[in-house]
Formats: structure tokens, C-alpha cells, sequence
């Protein structure tokens, strides 16, 4: 791990909205964190497509055992997600960020240097796969409640905004290099460039300036307490309860989606991984139109019928996926728009329930909503990829993308009868408002 920065001599970092940083364009802290962020992202999006690769093409892996697969990435969530949240809070996370990343950087390695020695199974992708989910639990919930300490409240949204965007882009030229990488080479040595994404993104998160103040012990030192802290706080939050709900229904059933599209993509359509790489780079510049334009958006609906109808709207494009099987000579364009019009509107509902998230919760909590949020999305992912793999196998893959993408619809539909719906902007609250003390 890169030596610490929190000797005596380390300056702490900067209050948020202090005048002297000069905004986000001008903040080194921040804009360090997002082109660690940055880099993590791109190396996602190559491993991603590199690990359907493998596993379809040259381990010839089963439906169900691709569905194992994409649950495994996601298991660490449903398993450690909630007390990470908690640990999370007692940590500087600064260090728990550098920390993932350099395990991923561990993890990774070993697929390329198991296939040279001939040694690479589906078994050890399923073991990389669980170790890289159980680091980016930590990863995650580290940046999302790093990111109030580099900024003011009210550049929060902004903030979400870049980092949304970041990933759009990343998912706009991941794929496109990905693709083009499993053209030149064989697939598994595409994960060195992922590895070498995230030792990147160490060294850049552990160059932002200042000290990070050791948080304050908890009161009640018991984790189970805390844990609960975080879960009684987002079942008595009238605004995000019912969001919750909403949003895990939707990550049950999207988490299906992406997991069938590989393999609708590379068996129904017979496409090869660089055309499929290359077709989701094109689309994702959407998120990017999405990421540019939320405030208007925002503008002109309001926060809640931004977050339900920007939801309603993405997913429900994602209907053009199985129905691209019906266009077989125009395939690929169909793929193309389906990805265009869901990243605009899903980028642009993503980073505005984010925002709304964070900007109401006490700063002293956000480790822990943030993990639940992270439990309710990434912990029922396993299950949504499991059951994807399960159904696939019985209804065949069209079959089931249908009954996946509609489930998403659904989820959507119900935001619309949470009292987000009804709101207009973020509420204002103060110290007396905000539920510090959950028992």
C-alpha cells in the first residue's frame, strides 16, 4: 500500500465549499478522486466484456454457469454489504479505497498468469469474481461517503454528475478497447490492462491533498447496533423507504438483463466480442447526452418526476434488446438505439436519486445509507443473475429478457406512487430535523 498521508505535517483536507478551492473545476481533491474513479471504470468495463468472453468462448461455460458467474460479482453485497457500511464509517476512507484497489490489482493478475500456465477454469473466474465484488463493497461505499468530505451540499449534485459521467464515457470507449484488445490478443491477457486501470487508481486517490481526520468512535460500539442505525434510518425516512423498495425490485430484474445480453449478443446473434463491444460504446454516448443535460431536465420536471419517468423511460427502451432477434439484418442498429436512449435516461435518474440521497442524510450516517442503498441494488443482484441463468435455460434466452425487462418496468411504474414522486426539490432540513439518534 502507498505509504500514509496522515502525518502531523499533512494539512487536513479542505472544508466543503471552502472559497479557496475555486469550485470543482479548480478542486485537486475532488477532480483526483474522479480520475481515480475514472480509470477504475474503464478497467471495469474491459474486464466485463473480457470475462463474458472467456467464459462463452474459451471455457464454453453453460447459461446457468455464466448466471453463477455474473452472481458472484455481485454476492459480496447481499453478503457483507450492510456491516461494510458500518466499517466504512469507523474508517478513513481514503486508505479502504487504495486498499481495494490494490486487491483488485492482485486478483486480476492471476487470470492471465493461470492461462499461460494452462491452468485457467471457470472455477478460478468465479474465485476472482468473489474477491473482486467483496473489494468493490468497500470501494463503493468509500467514494460515495468520500464524496460529501471533498465538496460543499450544494455541489454534491454536480459532483454525482461528473462521476456519472466518467462512467458513461468509460462505458462510451470500455467496450470499443475491450473489444479491440480481444482482437489483437487473447482474451485473458486483456485483464492486464484492467489491473493496471485500477494501480492507477490507487496512486491517484492517494495523491489527494490534505489528511483525513480519523472519524469519531461510535457511541455504541456493538456492529450489529450500528448496522441497524443505517437500516432504521431508511425505513423511517418517509422519502427514501419506499424509494428503496422500488430501486431493489428494479436491480433484481435489471441484474437479469445484463446477464443475458452477452449471451444473446454472442450466441442468439451470433456477434463476435469486438462487434459487441463496439455496438455498446456507440449506444453509451447517451449517458453521456444524459449526464450533460440533468439539469434541465431537472429544470423542467422537478427532482421527483425527474428520478420516476427518466427510470420508466430507460428501462422501458430496454424492450428493443430481445426484439432485436425479430430485425436479424439490422441487429445491431437496434442494439445500438435500445443503448442510446436507456443510458440518456437511466444516467440522468441515476445520479439524481443519488444526489437526493446524500444531500438529505446526516453526514455521520452516510456510510451506512450508503451500504444499505448498495445492499438493496448490488445485494439482489446475485439473485436476479442466478435466476436469469435458471429461466434462460427452461424459456431460452428471448423468453427470458422479456419477462426481465418487464419486471424493471414495473418497479419503475411503482416509484411513481412513493412520495418522491411528489417532490419538487430537495428539501432543506436542519439539525433538529435530521434523525441523528435512531434507536
Amino acid at each position: 500500500m502507498p505509504p500514509s498521508t496522515d502525518g502531523a505535517a499533512v494539512p487536513p483536507l479542505p472544508p466543503p465549499d471552502d472559497p479557496t478551492v475555486g469550485g470543482l473545476s479548480g478542486h485537486i481533491g475532488f477532480n483526483r478522486l474522479w480520475t481515480g474513479e475514472t480509470a477504475s471504470q474503464f478497467g471495469f468495463q474491459v474486464a466485463g466484456l473480457a470475462t463474458s468472453a472467456v467464459a462463452i468462448t474459451l471455457l464454453h461455460a453453460t447459461n446457468q454457469q455464466i448466471g453463477v458467474l455474473g452472481a458472484l460479482q455481485t454476492l459480496a453485497f447481499l453478503l457483507i454489504g450492510l456491516p461494510a457500511g458500518a466499517w466504512v464509517d469507523r474508517w478513513r476512507k481514503r486508505r479502504t479505497m487504495i486498499a481495494a484497489d490494490l486487491v483488485r490489482v492482485v486478483a486480476l493478475v492471476s487470470i492471465p498468469l493461470a492461462w499461460w500456465w494452462g491452468a485457467l477454469t471457470i472455477g478460478h473466474l468465479m474465485v476472482v469474481a468473489a474477491v473482486m465484488g467483496v473489494a468493490t463493497v468497500f470501494f463503493d461505499v468509500s467514494y460515495q461517503s468520500f464524496v460529501p468530505a471533498l465538496v460543499g451540499p450544494s455541489q454534491i449534485g454536480e459532483a454525482n454528475g461528473r462521476l456519472e459521467a466518467s462512467f458513461q464515457v468509460a462505458r462510451v470507449a470500455g467496450p470499443g478497447l475491450g473489444g479491440w484488445l480481444l482482437g489483437v490478443v487473447a482474451a485473458p491477457a486483456a485483464y492486464l490492462l484492467t489491473a493496471a486501470t485500477y494501480a492507477f487508481s490507487a496512486v491517484a486517490i492517494w495523491r489527494i491533498p490534505g489528511r483525513e481526520a480519523r472519524p469519531e468512535p461510535p457511541a455504541d460500539p456493538k456492529l450489529w447496533h450500528q448496522v441497524r442505525q443505517g437500516l432504521d434510518y431508511v425505513r423511517s425516512e418517509r422519502l427514501l423507504g419506499p424509494l428503496f423498495l422500488c430501486i431493489s425490485a428494479a436491480a433484481l430484474t435489471g441484474q437479469g438483463v445484463q446477464v443475458l445480453l452477452p449471451v444473446l449478443a454472442l450466441r442468439e446473434l451470433g456477434m463476435s466480442a469486438t462487434t459487441l463491444g463496439t455496438l455498446l460504446s456507440v449506444g453509451a454516448v447517451g449517458g453521456v447526452l444524459g449526464a450533460m443535460m440533468r439539469h434541465r431536465i431537472i429544470a423542467r420536471l422537478g427532482v421527483g418526476h425527474t428520478i420516476v419517468v427518466c427510470n420508466v423511460l430507460g428501462v422501458t427502451a430496454n424492450l428493443g434488446l430481445p426484439a432485436a432477434v425479430l430485425f436479424p439484418g439490422h441487429a445491431a442498429w437496434v442494439l445500438v438505439a435500445t443503448n442510446l436512449v436507456s443510458s440518456f435516461f437511466l444516467t440522468v435518474y441515476n445520479v439524481t436519486q443519488m444526489s437526493l440521497r446524500q444531500q438529505i442524510c446526516p453526514p455521520v450516517l452516510l456510510g451506512r445509507l450508503n451500504a444499505t442503498f448498495r445492499f438493496a441494488v448490488w445485494g439482489v443482484m446475485p439473485l436476479g443473475a442466478l435466476l436469469a441463468g435458471f429461466v434462460a435455460a427452461r424459456l431460452g434466452v428471448v423468453p427470458a429478457m422479456v419477462c426481465f425487462v418487464s419486471g424493471t418496468v414495473c418497479a419503475g411504474l411503482a416509484m411513481g406512487f412513493t412520495p418522491v414522486a411528489r417532490m419538487r426539490r430537495v428539501p432543506v432540513r436542519s439539525a433538529e430535523q435530521l434523525p441523528l439518534a435512531v434507536a
